[in-house]
């Protein structure tokens, strides 16, 4: 199968790991590394090692964007992009005493020149997908109805789409007929709740007020959800609620966890795998991603 996905918030990934880290002192790095990620650079680079043909469509800008394609030749994810005249941010992860913080940059405006190039695209190769993943926020400068003007777009085609957004972004896509999202439930909350919720906070109160939203989703939309909840089990609304639980290991890096979950579970729903057999496929992906240093991988 061939898997489109879309971003347009690339950016390189600093991952550094310490043995010890201290603030206000000078912390050198045990490893570092260099990734193109961002939540669409994940998301593909996973469907590329389970074996599937990938493709992003994303912006690039500035100087550094001979650097950034050849960081997604080597992880085998063609890349469609647009000149945003803007440069590409750099997030960094910090990895110390088996915990890992994330120093994230906000993203710069694109140019308005940059839209109808992108659309352009994304007509071009959605001709020759059989799914697309939507993710991440959009970069400032694009129209707000961008998103759901592609999955109009591919679903007009009969594809599979999931969605890996929150806020409007992602409740403009659903009248189109979106077969699966996948928020966490921070972003679920903040969504469709209105509640700030920290994504490591504990959040077994919400399920009795997140669970009704979930299920008129479906019945007005046909829109199942898969609800990420970091370690702990996830919660899934198709026709019936149920729960699938997480493997408890020693997490290494969780940067790009929900990203290899998106993944899995496109791969295996286009595969006619049913929902249930497929979230826990995508569970087993995800906790693999969480086992390594770098973000979004499972080798």
């Amino acid at each position: 199968m061939r898997v489109l996905t879309v971003c347009l918030n690339p950016t390189f990934q600093n991952t550094l790991l310490f043995s010890d880290f201290k603030i206000g002192e000078v912390n050198r790095a045990a490893e570092h590394y260099l990734d193109a990620s961002g939540k669409g650079m994940n998301t593909a680079r996973i469907v590329s090692q389970l074996g599937e043909e990938s493709m992003l469509l994303t912006h690039l800008g500035g100087p550094r964007v001979e650097e950034m394609l050849s960081l997604c030749k080597k992880d085998k994810v063609e890349i469609l992009w647009a000149d945003s005249h803007s440069e590409i941010r750099t997030c960094t992860t910090i990895l110390s005493d088996g915990k890992a913080t994330e120093l994230v940059e906000e993203p710069y405006p694109v140019d308005s020149s940059t839209e109808g190039p992108v659309r352009k695209l994304f007509s071009e190769a959605i001709q020759r997908s059989d799914a697309l993943i939507i993710c991440g926020t959009r970069a400032p400068g694009y129209s707000p109805n961008l998103y759901a003007d592609f999955v109009k777009e591919a679903k007009e085609r009969n594809l599979f789409v999931l969605l890996d957004l929150k806020g409007e972004d992602l409740k403009r896509c659903l009248p189109f007929g979106v077969d699966v999202i996948k928020p966490n439930l921070s972003e679920a909350a903040q969504t469709f709740l209105g509640l700030t919720v920290g994504e490591q906070e504990e959040t077994g109160e919400l399920e009795e007020k997140i669970k009704p939203i979930l299920k008129q989703i479906h019945q007005e939309h046909h829109t199942s959800t898969v609800l990420s909840r970091g370690s702990q089990e996830v919660w899934v609304q198709s026709a019936e609620f149920f729960c699938v639980p997480i493997e408890q290991v020693k997490a290494v890096n969780t940067i790009g966890c929900g990203d290899s979950l998106g993944a899995a579970l496109t791969v295996a729903l286009y595969k006619s795998t049913n929902l249930q057999q497929a979230v826990q496929y995508a569970t087993k992906i995800a906790t693999k991603n969480a086992k390594t240093v770098r973000p979004g991988t499972i080798f």
